[in-house]
């Protein structure tokens, strides 16, 4: 193992090191923008496990979002040595259904239900909506208007750990309704609340505001099951804390109780009340502010040590935030928070410019982009952020960079099906369900890679204006053969609206269409993320596939598709955009979404009243105050949510900043400047019309079409380094290089595979009832056989009596399978147990199926396999099971006696060994592969696996039969 550092050993500040090396108890650490939490977080963890020696499964730590713990997870990677066990880093989410998963039987909760995402939500409330008794929140003209305000209600509630028999309660005390029509709103909002709940648990369902309520119930039923995770979770650190809800804080003071006497036990809770910005998810930003009256006899560490941006930049945003006191931690504790600079370079002082339109403003931007992109040399695109409020505020700078031909990219962005792709195909699949609709129509005959003319396409609407005939009846007649060609692939695919899923329809037409072999001609970062784009709508497609099947037995038709995407953009659903991480664009993001990252360079925008502060208008349907658990501020709490966005925006800059807005947007008034400008202190500048045109000729001399600046930055870099390489990807770039490209650099989309889905149906249902079996369930056949079909995978058979043969010889192979195994008497030490390790710089990534021991104390390996059984000289050599190897002894400290193959199809297994020179064999064999997709050695093999590749359609090396 790798040598312990101690935590002055990574330069740790003084105030650091104090919450890092904190002894037991409650403490709160107050970090500022820039001041390195989470390096604070995950030394604290280094600390305890390799100075404290605590055991990694005696530490949990809570973070916000997804992305948040999947950082902190790679940050405790790179802190840590090789071989250490990872500590229990989740999202409250994620946490919460982790234990419910494990003890949700205690409590009569199916433990395999399945989580509703926002729109499917709004859609089980639509099914169901006429068998609700309701009047005002189903107007019949209107009957859908009040689906979302009700469950944003209902989640509010949730937020508050409200239930509803709670909700009941209060309804039935509360006397001083205004009038009738409240006492029915009331009435009305309870019998939803309780009519959804049984909705949910009737199809064994769970929204995400129930992870954390249901936890809750297990551990107040349950007092065992709670005093077993108080016992285990020794150690507790809880991330961006001023973000917590009332119910999930409510959590963590059952798993830490505030009257915790054990100093062999810490909770230590980082936060900052002015970057609490979530109050429309929920976040109680007086969790945070009422810390210290809870814990009483809590620590404090304040971090102001700023290692992000200039003094200059943190002055006025400082002077910002102190209009929020005396509902901040300042206030209340008496402490500073003013931050100090621990930058050396002094940097420029950031400006506020006036200008006259929008236009002027977007224009300004860009040209103060290639400004200092001219003066700099150091800085590249990546290097500069445009924020707006809103997404919308966006979309002049999208065009307008489109027009200039600046690489950008939207960050953290929602708006999947507004992509021009996305709404290619969709236009594609709605004309193939109803070519009468004329608007999809006319897309699809638009598209560039079908060729029909713009005239002729002008022409044909000429022709259904003048004989008041729809646009498909003179496509028919239409004599260009590419209008012709596109009628036959519209009839062609109608003639297998009911015989092929929408998965297999949409595949094809991309590929028959060439519609994908547009963005494969240049490797632009437009295109890039095109592709991606498509394969996140093909996944979104598998999802509802499978949904599909799970609820109704059948497989969807494409018009079952449709209507549903009709129904989820009605539902206001619109999913985030592909990203590519570390690429050379420009980022353009709401100031949301810049939340926890920084910019050398940062321009906020649209910074006038109306857009920022945006105007309070308050949710549909309000939460009573009675029933708000949290504390109200003094001040104007929506101006105060603002005012903090808006610092977030401010510290966000490294070293310059600009402010910027404008006096005409388009409306009839002309706009006033936001009043955070003001607050700020910093003079404003009006920008000068004759200097902007002389600069815009200056720069067209420097970075004009010709030039090669402009294209050196448009094309994406060659080469590239992954995150981590996995066996998978090791035999791709092995059997040729270019599919390797094609999967996992492009993310080229593949057709699903019925192989895949069943292995992939049989891996997740044994991970599932094993994980129950280790954590000591006794599990019968019957729960066996009901997580197989609750894990089934429905995609990519040949047709329905294919899928029902294959689900039939399942269950067969599973009860075999049950039988053999039932009498099994060995300890479980993982469950689909991953790992790291890194070979030549690189993390090599691993998932072992299962790891036993015996009772002789032997480790043996246990890889699930549904095709057919390897000979001995194959398993000898299996490349896959010589990682697994590697993993186990470097990763996991286990040294297995036997890896065996499990073939559960046949019952057979196939055992083997490795020894120290057959693993340093392939590792060189990986640090080769790992140098050659550096290096961008994409070159293809063509050979006879390309008649099983993916990408044969498409690929134009690809050896034909």
């Amino acid at each position: 193992m790798a040598p312990k550092k101690k935590a002055q050993e990574t330069r740790l500040n003084s105030d650091q090191i104090k919450a890092v090396e904190h002894k037991g108890g409650p403490i709160l650490v107050i970090a500022g923008a820039g001041t390195g939490k989470t390096r604070v977080i995950t030394e604290r963890i280094r600390y305890l496990i390799q100075e404290k020696n605590i055991s990694p499964q005696e530490l949990l730590a809570l973070t916000f979002t997804e992305k948040a713990s999947q950082e902190m997870t790679n940050r405790i990677d790179d802190v840590m040595p090789l071989g250490y066990e990872e500590p229990w880093v989740y999202t409250f989410h994620s946490f919460a259904d982790r234990i419910l998963k494990t003890e949700g039987l205690e409590i009569g909760l199916d433990p395999s239900y399945k989580i509703l995402s926002a729109p499917e939500q709004w859609l089980l409330l639509r099914k169901n909506l006429f068998d609700l008794n309701l009047k005002y929140f189903r107007p019949l003209g209107n009957p859908t208007k009040f689906i979302s305000a009700t469950l944003k209600f209902i989640s509010h509630l949730q937020d508050e750990n409200i239930s509803t028999n709670d909700f009941k309660k209060f309804i039935k005390t509360k006397k001083n309704f205004e009038n009738e029509e409240d006492n029915q709103r009331w009435e009305e909002l309870s019998h939803v609340y309780e009519r959804y709940e049984e909705y949910k648990i009737k199809e064994s369902k769970l929204d995400f505001g129930d992870l954390i309520m249901w936890s809750i119930k297990l551990f107040k039923k349950r007092p065992n099951i709670l005093k077993k995770y108080r016992q285990q979770f020794k150690h507790i650190l809880v991330d961006e804390f001023q973000d917590t809800n009332y119910a999930q804080y409510e959590l963590v003071k059952m798993l830490y109780p505030i009257q915790e006497t054990d100093e062999n036990r810490s909770l230590l809770v980082v936060g900052d009340d002015s970057q609490s910005i979530y109050k429309f998810r929920g976040a109680a930003i007086s969790n945070i502010l009422q810390f210290m009256d809870e814990f009483k006899h809590a620590k404090t560490v304040t971090l102001i040590k700023n290692y992000r941006s200039t003094q200059k930049i943190l002055d006025p945003a400082y002077k910002l935030i102190q209009n929020n006191n005396p509902d901040t931690l300042e206030s209340k504790l008496g402490i500073s928070k003013e931050l100090k600079s621990e930058v050396k370079e002094k940097g420029a002082s950031p400006e506020i410019i006036q200008l006259e339109t929008l236009e002027d403003e977007v224009e300004f931007i860009i040209s103060k982009i290639l400004d200092v992109l001219a003066k700099e040399p150091q800085y590249t695109y990546k290097d500069f952020a445009v924020m707006t409020r809103a997404n919308n505020h966006l979309d002049p700078f999208v065009m307008s960079l489109r027009k200039h031909g600046l690489p950008y990219q939207l960050v953290g962005n929602r708006g999947l099906y507004d992509r021009e792709e996305i709404r290619d195909i969709l236009a594609f699949l709605k004309a193939i369900v109803n070519p009468l609709d004329g608007t999809s129509l006319y897309r699809t005959l638009s598209i560039q890679t079908l060729g029909a003319p713009y005239k002729e396409i002008s022409s044909l609407l000429s022709k259904t204006r003048v004989t008041k005939t729809d646009l498909w009846e003179q496509v028919k007649e239409s004599k260009d053969v590419n209008v012709q060609n596109t009628r036959k692939i519209i009839e062609s695919f109608q003639e297998r609206l009911t015989k092929a899923t929408p998965t297999e329809l949409v595949y094809e037409l991309v590929e028959s269409t060439n519609y994908i072999n547009q963005f494969l001609e240049e490797e632009t970062v437009e295109n890039e993320l095109c592709i991606k784009n498509i394969n996140l709508f093909l996944t979104k497609i598998q999802k509802f596939e499978v949904d599909f099947h799970t609820e109704s037995k059948i497989m969807p038709t494409l018009i079952d598709f449709i209507d549903y995407v009709d129904l989820v953009i009605e539902a206001g659903e619109n999913p985030a955009q592909a990203e590519i991480e570390d690429i050379d664009t420009i980022n353009l993001m709401t100031v949301h979404s810049a939340k926890g990252l920084e910019f050398p360079v940062v321009f906020m925008s649209n910074l006038v009243s109306g857009r920022f502060p945006t105007r309070n208008r308050g949710d549909t349907i309000d939460l009573p105050d009675e029933l708000i658990k949290e504390s109200l501020p003094t001040g104007d709490s929506h101006i105060q949510e603002e005012r903090r966005l808006f610092y977030v925006g401010m510290t966000r800059a490294k070293k310059y900043l600009f402010m910027t807005y404008g006096h005409d947007y388009g409306g009839k008034r002309k706009t006033t400047p936001g009043g955070f400008l003001q607050e700020t202190g910093i003079k404003t500048e009006t920008e000068n019309i004759d200097k902007k045109e002389e600069r815009k000729q200056e720069q067209h001399t420097l970075f004009a079409v010709g030039t090669g600046f402009r294209e050196a930055h448009v094309r994406k870099l060659s080469g590239f380094t992954p995150d981590f390489v996995s066996y998978s990807q090791i035999d791709n770039y092995k059997i040729c290089p270019l599919r390797y490209k094609y999967s996992y650099v492009l993310k080229v989309p593949a057709a699903p595979n019925h192989s895949l889905s069943f292995g992939n149906t049989i891996h997740d249902t044994l991970k599932e009832f094993h994980t129950q079996k280790m954590f000591g369930k006794d599990m019968s056949l019957s729960q066996l056989l009901k997580i197989y079909e609750k894990n089934w995978n429905p995609l990519g058979y040949l047709d329905e009596k294919h899928r029902k043969m294959r689900f039939e010889s399942g269950k067969k192979l599973l009860e075999e399978y049950y039988e053999k195994n039932k009498g099994l008497d060995v300890k479980h030490l993982g469950i689909e147990k991953s790992f790291n390790i890194l070979v030549d710089g690189t993390k090599l990534y691993g998932k072992i199926d299962r790891i036993d021991e015996h009772k002789n104390g032997d480790i043996e390996i246990i890889d699930y396999k549904t095709g057919n059984p390897k000979e001995q000289v194959e398993a000898d050599k299996d490349a896959q099971m010589t990682i697994y190897a590697m993993g186990a002894r470097e990763a996991l400290n286990l040294n297995p006696k036997n890896m065996t193959f499990y073939y559960v199809e046949t019952g057979e297994k196939v055992s083997t060994t490795r020894n120290d020179k057959q693993i340093q064999t392939e590792k060189e064999k990986i640090k080769e592969v790992v140098k050659g997709i550096k290096k961008g050695d994409f070159e293809p093999t063509p050979g006879r696996h390309c008649t099983w590749c993916d990408h044969k359609n498409i690929c134009p090396f690809a050896e034909k039969d």
